[in-house]
């Protein structure tokens, strides 16, 4: 039966913000091999975002593209976003000027979040585009100088529930890359009727997914897992209960020559499909650092 979110519904507030309200803002959210982040943690970066984003005159309805590599500041700009009712649109951030100038002009969007590693190809593409969005570039002293100074109380926008929240892009391979629009209730939905009550994800899970965070597939399945680029702490990967990917990673799965971990802990399960985030029942996203024979379209 499709879950019936109220009228009124951000998944900034169903995800994040309810978890902190219920008392679990202590509980780990986030593992990296950096450290590890609790759900109010979370909330709290990610309403630093929102309020840098309203001074840059983000309005609700207006789209903002996160071009990050993977990591707390792309989980902390993502909710920003949906908090202050503004549109997520997810694009690689390894893209070249051409094809970034392709994105600036469907999406039209206001902001482009952007690692300042990565941002030459960015502004580049601004500078010859028609509807150019102004650059945040993040990362560097200058960003991190902001944020802290920006307040880390936010209240969640009062979208409706089939307001837009996140545009995903298909991988473009009949012609050019097209938006496919997901509302609030969509990614809502998908948890309540499969996360839950098909694979039965509980507070106890540790996620684990294959994909990066732009590919629809990580967004949904794992939501917020971060790739990390230093080694894993030891154990890191087998303390995963459930292990996220696509089903052309299927064949990679049960080879340790291929690189891939087959020991999950627990009653682990691996989980070919994606759209269903974990973070509604509470449960903990793993980052690891490296697949190195996964097929991807991307440098790394």
């Amino acid at each position: 039966m499709p879950f019936e979110p109220p009228e009124q519904f951000n998944i900034a507030e169903y995800f994040l913000d309810a978890r902190v309200r219920e008392g679990n803002g202590d509980r780990v959210a986030l593992l990296t091999a950096g450290g590890s982040l609790t759900y109010s943690d979370v909330q709290s970066l990610a309403n630093r975002f929102g309020n840098l984003l309203r001074q840059a005159g983000v309005e609700p309805e207006n789209r903002v593209i996160i071009a990050l590599p993977d990591g707390p500041e792309y989980v902390a700009a993502l909710f920003g976003i949906v908090k202050i009712g503004a549109v997520v649109v997810m694009v690689n951030p390894y893209l070249k000027p051409d094809e970034i100038d392709y994105f600036y002009g469907y999406t039209r969007a206001k902001v482009a979040i952007v690692h300042h590693a990565l941002a030459a190809a960015f502004a580049d593409a601004a500078r010859r585009a028609d509807h150019a969005p102004r650059l945040i570039r993040v990362g560097d002293d200058d960003w991190d100088a902001r944020l802290a100074g920006a307040s880390d109380e936010l209240e969640s926008f009062s979208a409706h529930r089939d307001d837009a929240a996140i545009w995903l892009f298909s991988g473009g391979t009949t012609g050019k890359p097209k938006a496919v629009v997901q509302t609030h209730t969509s990614f809502a939905n998908t948890t309540e009727c499969y996360g839950k009550g098909v694979l039965g994800l509980t507070e106890r899970d540790i996620t684990l997914s294959v994909p990066k965070l732009f590919f629809g597939y990580a967004t949904g399945s794992n939501l917020f897992w971060l790739r990390c680029r230093r080694p894993a702490p030891t154990g890191f990967v087998a303390s995963a209960t459930r292990l996220l990917g696509t089903p052309t990673q299927r064949s990679k799965a049960g080879s340790r020559r291929a690189g891939w971990p087959v020991k999950i802990s627990g009653q682990g399960r691996r989980c070919w499909h994606g759209w269903v985030c974990p973070w509604r029942v509470g449960c903990t996203s793993l980052s690891y650092p490296s697949w190195r024979t996964s097929p991807r379209p991307y440098p790394v």
